[in-house]
């Protein structure tokens, strides 16, 4: 490795060390976090409608009889009352029961004191039969949450795959710049032996001109070189957080991936999470569907009670002398029409072939994306294979014009253009390399395979 990159080789980053270091500190998985903790707290809010309500209720009124009127039994009355209720839905069955306390205190011409108590329960019968109107919003938010889990890995997977073409990119600036400093090295060699033949008049002026030339390209593609490896090892040290000087990647670059043999189309539909996603879509559409339906039946009620009351002339003589109460009834209704329920379940039905369209779209586009880079592959691999024959053929290549010259029997371009050559082969395979490894990073992330 070069000077460069040599200082903190053992500290250098591995393709698994470069995501794990990704997820450490980058804030775009915080934010992700934090989406699935509001759908966590998005589902604890359906459960509201379950709390307790508490209520009171007073009330004083006065009354006064008018002397020349002889209807009213009671002369003056003066009446104070306290209500106190607590009521609660349960959303498992629908049913809502109300607990309710009553006080009633007349004075003046009449001394009173009433007490009352009273349970009542409702349980559907028909609309909201077993609560299902009413967990409607918690069992869609437990969708909800569900389709968060994948969503989220959607989006990482994305974000990974940017920031790994990335690594390769920095993999590829550090080959380029290894295979330019070996270029210049070589140059400079070549042009020391270049003067030393003219010192020793073997060869022309114009060979060392050719030989100064040819070092002077080698060193501008190795500054340039060096500039692209240097505003890479910046842009990755900020996204991870990182000195520049550890910002070093150790992969082979050249190494071929051996995927396994898979029914492509069949394990797409199976597993794409684009598609899992399409169909909890779909699973809330169905939920509300069920509610839907269910508003457009007539709501009928059983209704239970049982209550107490008693009067005297203190609150605690009035507790003693309770009478008590039952009943049991039915109350129905039902919606003439049902325009409401009937437009939301024709909507819904619509929009749920919506989404099984867009399914098959879905499908066909991520079969189509996965089966290209999959034939890109093959293609890049076999390149790869001709590149690395044409760089014997050009090491060869050079090193025969390179005895020719010494041998007196050929020129010193020929040489220079036969190093160029090599150089300009293993640049191309070290590109090819390149593609090819960005086209293995898409496909696993076209099949769901790059996070997991």
């Amino acid at each position: 490795m070069s000077a460069l990159l040599s200082p903190l080789n053992a500290q250098a980053l591995t393709e698994q060390t470069f995501v794990e270091r990704l997820r450490a500190t980058h804030p775009f998985f915080n934010q992700q976090a934090l989406s699935s903790k509001i759908k966590l707290i998005e589902k604890r809010a359906t459960k509201a409608n379950e709390d307790w309500v508490v209520a009171v209720e007073s009330a004083y009124q006065s009354a006064h009889k008018n002397s020349n009127d002889l209807s009213t039994a009671t002369a003056n009355l003066d009446t104070a009352s306290i209500g106190l209720s607590a009521t609660r839905k349960h959303a498992n069955t629908g049913s809502n029961i109300t607990f309710k306390h009553t006080w009633r205190n007349k004075s003046k011409s009449t001394n009173t004191t009433n007490n009352g108590f009273s349970l009542d329960y409702t349980y559907p019968l028909l609309r909201n039969k077993d609560g299902i109107n009413e967990r409607l919003s918690g069992d869609v938010a437990q969708i909800a949450i569900n389709q968060n889990t994948l969503q989220r890995l959607e989006a990482e997977e994305v974000f990974i795959l940017s920031k790994l073409k990335l690594f390769i990119d920095l993999v590829y600036a550090q080959e380029q710049y290894s295979i330019n400093e070996q270029r210049l090295a070589l140059s400079k060699k070549e042009l020391a032996l270049v003067k030393s033949k003219y010192s020793a008049s073997v060869v022309e002026k114009v060979d060392v001109l050719s030989q100064q030339d040819a070092y002077q390209t080698a060193n501008q593609k190795l500054l340039q070189a060096q500039q692209d490896l240097t505003l890479l090892r910046h842009e990755i040290a900020v996204a991870l957080d990182l000195d520049f000087e550890q910002v070093v990647a150790s992969t082979d670059l050249y190494k071929i991936y051996h995927p396994s043999e898979i029914a492509l189309k069949a394990y797409l539909s199976k597993n794409s999470r684009v598609l899992k996603i399409n169909n909890l879509s779909q699973k809330i559409l169905k939920r509300q569907l069920l509610s839907f339906k269910n508003t457009s039946k007539a709501k009928l009620d059983l209704k239970l009670g049982i209550s107490s009351a008693g009067e005297n002339t203190n609150y605690s003589k009035s507790l003693s002398n309770q009478s008590t109460t039952w009943k049991v009834g039915l109350g129905l209704s039902y919606p003439i029409g049902g325009i409401k329920a009937d437009s939301n379940i024709k909507k819904t039905n619509m929009e749920l072939e919506i989404l099984v369209q867009s399914k098959r779209e879905q499908l066909l586009d991520i079969y189509t994306q996965a089966k290209t880079l999959k034939e890109k592959i093959q293609f890049l691999e076999k390149m790869m294979h001709s590149n690395q024959v044409q760089i014997k053929i050009a090491s060869a290549r050079t090193v025969e014009e390179k005895q020719r010259y010494s041998n007196g029997n050929g020129e010193a371009s020929f040489v220079i253009n036969a190093q160029n050559n090599e150089q300009v082969v293993k640049l191309s395979y070290a590109q090819v390399a390149k593609n090819y490894q960005k086209a293995i990073l898409a496909f696993k992330a076209s099949i769901d395979q790059l996070v997991e």
